[in-house]
């Protein structure tokens, strides 16, 4: 009973999101504003109404909301893309990170009488207690810790505004990326300073590298075992539980996916955001993806939701009341900095003026990661509890401005290219040229006709240029692994439902070729398809006349059915055995076709 009692505060704090989520996230959508920011106004507002009860129990469950956007990040990124980001993580991410956190360790040092704390002491009236450094240690922790981004709120715009696959999408992804490993030395190195007594500002390269090799080789070998078990062990079980063709079971296969893989390279040392990512890019390169992707995507929209609540909740209010000037004026620097360092370093990397410009505006304000390291240096008294609030507060503002910066970003871009025209730059390489595919629904044997029939040189008008593109969908694990292997675009996921439709990128396909072999999926998928894309024309194999009929009373375009296919094909052979002409045939075939399409209207 007692367990029970301390689930009831986590339940009503849980109903109280969900319905200040029905009521505010119209709401801002009605006005054009960013859910991000309905999320966080929703956070303030039920904190200072005392609704929530047991807000350390939500926070814990609204981080899953992260872990879960980091794994959809995941799936969507091949090894082939994860390759092609590596230059703007190592090159844009690493850059920024040492930039931002040498300006800002340098506005904290010297200790006692920075730059930065004369600045808010002389402008802002700050009581030196409040602004004051006292270590190189402390001064490096902040100078670390607002270095960093949001990857929550960030991808989420990204996503809403459809940027994520964009030139400047994958430069801000790699940063991102960059920003989860360059956190990890921080967490390693606060604990060992504490323990060991070790000051930053005394201590050797040799020294430091003494405590902090061991711990990167464990947590290097330990990352190198759980990528290959992930690659030898996680593929045969999905396709295990793919045979048993039970939907909950693979969607708790799914949640296990992202929880084990964050809490095991947690253990390593590592943050559990960076398992949750990993999990997704290994999962990116099986026929799954599509599944997975459509199935979690429920779980992660109301989870992260409810971390920008809880984020939200997080503000001080009365303590920014009293500190306002403050609390400004470092937002301010926060903001101007790291998008200046971004903007210059960007073009360094391949990125136009105007894309660097939109990277720094999007990546200026703090993250996540920015709590973690400000309350660990909290805990382990390296940093006053005052200076800290004042922080987290600033990093909260600043995510909150995120969805006006990623605006303002792209206006001052245009504003730039306006007045000072950039120089003209060869073919963009950003864009696919992949046109809008075909969608066969079933890779049954008259699916893999189809599919044949489309790579085939002459569906092309003229017989020249590319095939039409193509993406097939089926629920038999084996039918999908011999067709991948075979060469065909096939992935493993249910046609049927739109938002697996959606996953795969299916915005406005071509053409849609319902052939599952099965009635009732056949007529759903069709059902389906016509809701999701009323404009497009739809085949449909029907097994009978009354499924036939059916078919096209859900909206199918046209209709074969396979048993008068299959008798026409015979009965012609037939014929043309026994002396039928090539244009009799022709025309007894036109006959009947036409009876049996009047017979199904």
């Amino acid at each position: 009973s007692s367990e029970a009692s301390m689930l009831v505060p986590l339940g009503l704090d849980f109903l109280t999101f969900l319905s200040a989520t029905v009521l505010v996230i119209p709401l801002f959508k009605s006005l054009k504003l960013s859910p991000v920011l309905g999320f966080l106004f929703s956070g303030v507002v039920l904190k200072q109404l005392g609704l929530f009860q047991d807000l350390k129990d939500t926070e814990r469950l609204a981080e899953l909301g992260v872990l879960f956007l980091l794994f959809e990040m995941g799936l969507e990124l091949s090894l082939d893309r994860l390759k092609a980001l590596a230059k703007y993580a190592f090159g844009i991410g690493s850059l920024q990170v040492l930039l931002c956190t040498g300006i800002f360790t340098a506005f904290a040092l010297p200790a006692g009488h920075s730059i930065g704390t004369i600045f808010l002491e002389q402008v802002a009236h700050a009581p030196h207690r409040l602004v004051s450094i006292r270590s190189v240690d402390e001064a490096v922790v902040i100078g670390a810790a607002l270095s960093m981004s949001s990857s929550a709120f960030v991808l989420q715009l990204l996503r809403e505004r459809g940027e994520v696959t964009s030139k400047f999408g994958n430069a801000t992804l790699g940063v991102l990326l960059f920003q989860d490993i360059a956190v990890v030395p921080f967490l390693v190195l606060l604990p060992l300073i504490t323990t060991h007594g070790t000051d930053l500002e005394g201590a050797s390269p040799v020294s430091l590298l003494s405590q902090l090799g061991p711990t990167a080789l464990q947590t290097v070998a330990g990352l190198g075992a759980l990528l290959l078990a992930d690659r030898l062990i996680m593929k045969r079980i999905f396709e295990m539980v793919a045979q048993s063709r039970n939907s909950e079971t693979f969607i708790a296969l799914c949640l296990l996916t992202v929880a084990g893989t964050s809490l095991i390279t947690q253990r390593l040392g590592l943050s559990d955001t960076m398992g949750a990512f990993l999990a997704g890019v290994l999962l990116s390169e099986t026929s799954y993806r599509t599944q997975v992707e459509a199935d979690i995507r429920p779980f992660k929209g109301l989870l992260l939701g409810l971390f920008f609540v809880t984020t939200g909740s997080s503000i001080n209010l009365q303590f920014l009341q009293l500190h306002w000037q403050e609390a400004g004026w470092i937002l301010a620097g926060l903001v101007t900095i790291k998008t200046v360092v971004v903007a210059a370093v960007g073009q360094l990397f391949g990125l136009t003026r105007s894309e660097s410009i939109r990277t720094g505006f999007m990546l200026s304000q703090g993250g996540e990661f920015a709590f973690v390291l400000l309350s660990l240096a909290n805990q382990l008294r390296i940093l006053p509890t005052n200076l800290n609030q004042l922080l987290i507060i600033v990093v909260v503002l600043s995510m909150a401005l995120t969805p006006f910066l990623a605006e303002s970003g792209k206006v001052v871009a245009n504003k730039l290219d306006e007045l000072w025209p950039p120089a003209p730059r060869g073919s963009p390489s950003g864009g696919s040229g992949v046109p809008d595919p075909v969608v066969i629904c079933g890779f049954s044997p008259a699916g893999q006709m189809v599919a044949n029939m489309l790579e085939s040189p002459l569906a092309t008008p003229g017989g020249g240029g590319e095939p039409p593109a193509y993406l097939a969908f089926d629920l038999d694990p084996e039918r999908v692994a011999a067709g991948r292997k075979a060469g065909f675009k096939v992935v493993w996921g249910d046609a049927t439902r739109g938002a697996v439709l959606r996953a795969a990128g299916v915005d406005a396909p071509r053409a849609v070729a319902v052939c599952y072999a099965d009635k009732e999926s056949a007529l759903q998928a069709v059902y389906t398809c016509r809701a999701e894309f009323p404009a497009v024309p739809i085949y449909a194999c029907a097994a009978d006349l009354r499924h036939a009929a059916e078919l096209e009373e859900a909206g199918a375009s046209r209709v074969i059915i396979r048993s008068v296919e299959a008798g026409l094909a015979l009965g012609g052979a037939l014929l043309g055995e026994m002396g039928a002409s090539e244009a009799d045939l022709a025309y007894l075939k036109r006959g009947i076709e036409e009876t049996i399409e009047a017979r199904t209207q």
